[in-house]
């Protein structure tokens, strides 16, 4: 999976004359309001992560790369305690 996600980050970012941070930013926006929407349809936050790894290779960084960042944010988050806020946010302690 990996390969072809590199793929094309690598053949979009050739093609787009923008995808740094605030580019994605704008699409993520848009993809999350669509997603709030259509509840039922996952492309659109598939299209989030998308746009996420767009943004890393602005940056210089890999699709191996973010999901080796990933998976040490997802072990970490298994050790921490959270704490729902008054906001209802969760914050870790």
């Amino acid at each position: 999976m990996e390969e072809i996600l590199q793929k094309s980050v690598d053949k979009l970012h050739d093609i787009f004359d923008r995808s740094d941070l605030d580019a994605e930013w704008k699409k993520l926006q848009h993809k999350f309001e669509e997603a709030k929407y259509n509840p039922g349809d996952v492309t659109p936050l598939a299209d989030c992560i998308f746009s996420i790894l767009l943004a890393a290779r602005s940056r210089g960084f890999k699709v191996s790369a973010v999901m080796q960042a990933l998976e040490k944010v997802a072990e970490n988050n298994l050790k921490r305690k959270w704490k729902k806020m008054a906001d209802g946010t969760y914050q870790a302690i």
